[in-house]
């Protein structure tokens, strides 16, 4: 049999593709495209988004939400602001405000940046060393300034840096006038308008912040960092907190001189995320006016959360419980008290917390219960867990939970918690809250964040995982209200208009392009803007929902859609596509995007060529990862044999990452497919097991233990549980031709694991091809590369399961 090792090299990847496979990509009858939510008007009577074809993403469609047969597009758009009732438009040659309801233009000169400042009705634009400031109600030229050298829009502020000889002046521009804010030899690296209009203006100079500059703008008095800690950061960042304190994070580069001696790894060391690490992270409490300083956290306890407390601060140690036997470590939690610098235990906490807007509470999982903690008086109460998934802390001193056992609301003043609405089966998840965090988690740490909403006012979606449809609901002056029901669409929330009136969501199925609706208490659903309506294929797709059980009777559902030209009277080659859950796939338009071919695999392409899509569910159980995803596939497949319109002799099977894993295994336990295409999957989980990864930066045997393949067992509670499931331990058996992929700049899923795959079966001499992407990672990043992967996955294809012509590249 041939075995085939392939180097694909960028910029020389494009000589074998065959014609057929090549049109596919050009595309003539129609030009399919995605369209992006970008904003909308002040009002929010007005919608804009991006309409995203794969060689261009710079058409803008603007639509009147009210009535949307009013819609405009506009072309070649590279930028955009609104002000109070115009858009101003950014082109190569030029800018434009646009008067949107009126339908009238104003052409301006070009500018790299846009700076609206509604409250004053100003625009200013920025191009080269010169700003132009327009007043827009009036509709002319107010001033030129010259020698600019930064532009700084932020929160409807502009803010220029000015060079005057050596200094370098930082001005805020209003309608009243300039103000000068700060003058310096330095370069102003950036600017942040804080909560009272105050600003904090970061310094730079050969590389490093130099200092940070706090600005008040109503005493006009200046305070420096410098003035208290004289340091320099590679990068800083900050923002205010509500009670006027500053916080400032920093991160400074380690010293790190020539080392020749070895590296040391200790068994019991449980840090070796420390072992990567270039920079420290540092935390700050910053009193400008007080001119008061506290660094925050120490060496012991170096992970600082700020929850938005008046008082206190969270402090944590992010490796003292760290086995990696998990993905997310539990950790002792302290409570840092800023007046004293006492520290004082808190709990253990594991993956997540909640807090409050206010910092006053803060709400985890504690085994089968739900602890909710009051922070100043550390304090806690346990509730009762009703299968919640996440906790919401609402305006009126109450938490609703989410949960497959429908809303529930928790007093916190009573310590009582009720039922809130629960009237179908089904999944219920809060899709309109506010969410915050001031604690960017690294990977595999604990998580804080903060969820809120109003009570009276919130939107959850209902979704029945069993039938696949979902229900919309809108909670108002507590009434419950129908806004969709039972819809088998996917719907996606995306904002919520002005008048707190109506909702937009997208809505797509397999037979229904992309398009924006507003939902609504008052009206029946309105469609904003429908995309695709040139692609005369929509009509023509069709999909069905398969229902079989596994050996261990778990029900599941496999989604098979039907070639595009389908004729009952003819036989059809399948593709079987693998991963986990894929059902709630069902319902996403099969669009043709190169941007989309990340895996070289495409829905769209292969009906349109004449297969089958086969895309089963497969769940986990105690026979192990690929054992029991083997079931699952052929009990899926048992399920589709009264079908007489696949041709049984001609199924391929398909995976990437998980699935590539799902792929490799089948591949040495089946004889039912007659081809397998597998994109970086692992092959060998014993090695797999015991090897760190640089994209986790930990141990990966979590992942087995607890992890994505969810053994339940680690290696030497259960060795053959893991012989049993391991790909390369069976590559013998292998009977049927493979194709390999993987990119050489892979941290997830190490190209190893593909290489080692194809000396098993190159020892084993079957008929096998690698495909190696020297600077690729998981996926495709490079457009050229998926496009390769793409038509050489199509061509591997076509001639093993359509008997079309042998690709040269596999000759």
């Amino acid at each position: 049999m041939k075995i085939l090792l392939i180097l694909v090299i960028l910029g020389c990847n494009h000589v074998v593709f065959s014609q057929n496979v090549d049109d596919t990509l050009q595309r003539k009858i129609y030009k399919n495209y995605d369209v992006n939510l970008k904003s909308t008007s002040l009002d929010g009577k007005w919608l804009s988004f991006y309409k995203l074809y794969d060689d261009n993403i710079d058409t803008l469609i603007v639509v009147n939400r009210e009535n949307p047969i009013e819609q405009h597009q506009k072309l070649k758009v590279l930028d955009y602001k609104w002000s109070k009732d115009r858009l101003v438009l950014k082109y190569k040659d030029y800018t434009e405000v646009f008067d949107y309801i009126k339908n009238k233009h104003w052409n301006l000169p070009a500018c790299e940046n846009i700076g609206v400042i509604n409250e004053d009705n100003l625009l200013a634009l920025y191009n080269s060393d010169t700003v132009r400031v327009y007043d827009l109600k009036n509709e002319k030229l107010v001033e030129i300034l010259v020698r600019v050298s930064k532009f700084f829009f932020r929160d409807n502020t502009v803010c220029l840096q000015i060079k005057n000889g050596e200094e370098n002046e930082l001005l805020e521009l209003r309608k009243s006038g300039k103000t000068t804010l700060y003058k310096t030899t330095n370069d102003i690296l950036n600017v942040k308008v804080l909560k009272n209009h105050s600003f904090l203006i970061f310094e730079k100079n050969e590389g490093l912040v130099q200092d940070i500059v706090y600005y008040n703008r109503l005493s006009k008095k200046i305070s420096k960092f410098s003035q208290i800690l004289n340091l320099k950061f590679n990068s800083a960042t900050g923002y205010q907190r509500s009670d006027g304190s500053i916080i400032i994070d920093t991160e400074t580069s380690k010293v790190r001189g020539l080392n020749i001696n070895p590296e040391i790894w200790l068994s019991s060391d449980n840090n070796l995320l420390e072992k990567f690490k270039n920079s420290v992270l540092s935390k700050f409490l910053w009193l400008p006016d007080e001119k008061r300083l506290n660094k925050l956290g120490s060496e012991q306890l170096e992970r600082v959360v700020d929850i938005n407390n008046e008082n206190y601060f969270l402090v944590f140690n992010s490796s003292e419980m760290q086995d990696y036997t998990t993905k997310q470590v539990s950790s002792k939690i302290y409570r840092f008290d800023k007046r004293t610098n006492h520290y004082e235990y808190v709990d253990t906490i594991k993956e997540e917390a909640t807090y409050s807007p206010d910092g006053q509470y803060l709400i985890y999982k504690n085994n089968d219960f739900v602890k909710l903690l009051n922070i100043n008086t550390l304090k806690y109460v346990k509730i009762k867990n009703k299968s919640f998934i996440n906790a919401y802390f609402t305006d009126n001193q109450k938490i609703i939970f989410d949960g497959y056992e429908g809303l529930w609301e928790y007093d916190i003043k009573r310590s009582k918690y009720k039922l809130g609405y629960k009237n179908e089966s089904g999944f219920y998840k809060i899709i309109k809250y506010d969410y915050s965090t001031n604690f960017p988690s690294f990977l595999l740490e604990l998580n804080f964040r903060c969820r809120s909403l109003k009570d009276n006012n919130f939107v959850f979606e209902i979704y029945d995982q069993s039938n696949l449809v979902k229900s919309i609901y809108e909670k108002f002056n507590g009434k419950y209200f129908s806004l969709s029901k039972n819809v088998s669409s996917k719907l996606v929330y995306q904002k919520q208009d002005i008048s707190k009136n109506s909702y937009l969501f997208t809505e797509e199925n397999y037979n229904l392009p992309k398009q924006f609706i507003s939902l609504s208490r008052f009206y029946e659903k309105k469609v904003i803007y429908q995309s695709n309506i040139g692609d005369k294929a929509q009509h023509n797709f069709r999909v069905e929902t398969i229902h079989y059980k596994n050996s261990e009777d778990v029900n599941l559902k496999g989604t098979l859609n039907y070639p595009l030209d389908y004729n009952p009277a003819k036989k059809y080659p399948m593709i079987v596509h693998v991963y986990q859950i894929q059902s709630d796939k069902r319902n996403e338009y099969p669009v043709f995007l190169e941007q989309n071919i990340t895996e070289g695999f495409n829905i769209r392409s292969l009906l349109e060529r004449g297969y089958f899509v086969y895309m089963p569910d497969i769940v986990f159980d105690k026979k192990g990862t690929g054992l029991s995803a083997m079931d699952c596939i052929n009990k899926s497949i048992d399920a589709l044999t009264q079908n007489n319109s696949i041709d049984f002799e001609k199924v391929g099977l398909v995976g990437h990452s998980h699935g590539g894993y799902i792929t490799n295994f089948i591949a040495t336990h089946s004889n039912r497919f007659a081809t397998y295409i597998s994109g970086a999957g692992y092959s060998d989980i014993v090695r797999s097991y015991f090897s760190m990864s640089f994209h986790y930066m930990s141990p990966l045997y979590w992942q087995y233990e607890n992890g994505q393949f969810d053994f339940k067992k680690s290696f030497f509670e259960d060795k053959e549980l893991y012989f049993n499931n391991n790909p390369i331990y069976f590559v013998e058996n292998v009977s049927k031709p493979v194709l390999l992929w993987t990119g050489k700049k892979d941290l997830n899923v190490e190209w190893g694991q593909s290489m080692e795959f194809y000396i098993g079966l190159k020892r084993n001499k079957k008929d096998a091809t690698l495909l190696i992407y020297p600077d690729e990672g998981h996926y495709m990043t490079s457009s050229s590369n998926a496009k390769d992967l793409y038509i050489k996955n199509m061509e591997w294809l076509g001639y093993y399961l359509k008997g079309e012509r042998k690709p040269s590249w596999i000759e």
